[in-house]
């Protein structure tokens, strides 16, 4: 009987952890050429240098700096970060009340002997305009933008250890031989 109900109990936290959507991403595992990273950027010390370098550092991934141009180490080049808002739906007196803002991410990965991969994230909130509290407005739209911008360097993450997988596992044939 006590079997049954831990094999109850079991299956029924595996049906409710994978019904539910929750997934452990920080459960991947890191190959090891990707252990230790090059990150460029224009900015080194702006939110979304710091916020991918954090990021990194938790999946440990170690970041140096590049000393020397010709250092055989895979890298990723920080391109720009793209913030638009969109008008969702308006008071009755011509005012926004709620806004869609879109964050987009452009970023380079470069894998020695093997090419220069561009890598895209996208992440979208919408956000509710309170037009009798601007300081609260204010504060509000730049916790949702750092929010954002965690989520979109998360899955940015995952893309290019895809990214990377993807170009040391395939080989093109040039030539018929």
């Amino acid at each position: 009987m006590k079997k049954l109900l831990v094999a109850l109990f079991l299956g029924i936290f595996i049906w409710g952890t994978n019904g539910c959507g929750y997934h452990r991403y920080h459960a991947i595992e890191i190959p090891f050429g990707m252990k230790t990273l090059v990150l460029d950027t224009e900015d080194p010390y702006g939110p979304l240098a710091m916020t991918l370098h954090e990021a990194l550092q938790l999946h440990n991934i170690h970041v140096i700096k590049r000393k020397r141009k010709n250092i055989k180490i895979s890298s990723i080049r920080l391109q720009k970060e793209e913030i638009s808002r969109n008008a969702l739906s308006i008071f009755s007196d011509g005012k926004t009340s709620e806004y869609s803002i879109t964050m987009t991410i452009f970023i380079q990965m470069i894998i020695p002997h093997k090419g220069i991969y561009p890598i895209t994230s996208t992440v979208s909130r919408s956000f509710f305009d309170h037009p009798y509290a601007p300081l609260a407005k204010d504060t509000e739209q730049s916790i949702i933008i750092s929010d954002m911008r965690m989520q979109a360097v998360e899955n940015l993450i995952h893309q290019f250890l895809k990214t990377y997988y993807t170009a040391n596992h395939t080989t093109i044939k040039l030539h018929d031989s």
